[in-house]
């Protein structure tokens, strides 16, 4: 009888751990699914969202199309007073640009484009990025206009060290997030880390960028709802140019953005 029992038992825990089982496997597929759907979902948001935009069916054209699409963009903005971003891949260039002049610009080095992004249909490409995009959310680890409190030198020698003493402010480390009313998500960052404080902000950075995407996954998940895709786009450049052009740009700048 004991015997029997413990079978039983056994049986039991046997079944539920099937089941148990069975359920995660379930679960970790219908999360593949939504991760592997959520792109596709993205660029069905897009093209609901956008207005139709003839293009010609041929590859030898598309990288006209494109630069033309980039003109267009920059041609919008040419009569705006406030100082806007332009990225340009195929320069390799981040530049500040107002009433149609670009009127700085620093070589980047390093750029990595989105999967989604880099194989964007041309139809898509050419609805997206023929305007501006606009900035709704912008994060750094610079302030935007920082405070400078100076004690008036008493002789000309303190007048000489105030001259030549390098500001600090402009050696933070700068670590940059855009995030665009379609959803794209630009992460500039310097492409140095000489200091234990930068590479600690690297760090914090990326694992913000981490934790926030995985939070986005599992409140789709326990919500049973698609998980919003976040294509991006992160750069790489020299810290002191990305400070200048972070502090020069409004609040929520456009930003126009050309690759091939």
């Amino acid at each position: 009888m004991e015997e029997q029992e413990k079978n039983l038992s056994k049986g039991g825990k046997s079944i539920f751990l099937c089941i148990a089982l069975a359920v995660i496997l379930i679960i970790m597929i219908f999360g593949l699914v939504k991760y592997a759907m959520a792109p596709v979902n993205k660029l069905a948001e897009w093209k609901q969202n956008q207005e139709t935009i003839v293009v010609y069916d041929d590859a030898k054209l598309d990288s006209i199309q494109r630069l033309i699409a980039y003109r267009d963009a920059l041609l919008s903005l040419s009569k705006k007073d406030s100082i806007h971003l332009i990225i340009n891949v195929p320069d390799s260039t981040l530049g500040l640009f107002i009433n149609g002049v670009v009127i700085y610009n620093v070589k980047m080095t390093s750029m990595k484009l989105d999967p989604m992004l880099r194989k964007l249909p041309q139809g898509m490409y050419m609805q997206t990025f023929s305007k501006p995009l606009s900035v709704t959310l912008s994060e750094a680890s610079i302030i935007k206009e920082p405070i400078i409190e100076k004690i008036a030198p008493k002789n000309p020698e303190e007048l000489l060290t105030s001259v030549t003493t390098p500001d600090t402010l402009a050696h933070q480390p700068v670590f940059i997030k855009l995030i665009t009313d379609n959803g794209i998500h630009f992460l500039i960052t310097q492409d140095e880390d000489l200091t234990s404080v930068d590479k600690k902000a690297n760090r914090s950075f990326w694992s913000g960028r981490r934790m926030e995407r995985t939070k986005s996954f599992l409140t789709a998940m326990v919500n049973f709802q698609p998980y919003e895709y976040q294509p991006s786009l992160i750069l790489e450049a020299n810290d002191k140019a990305l400070t200048a052009i972070y502090r020069a740009l409004p609040e929520q700048p456009k930003v126009v953005v050309y690759y091939e």
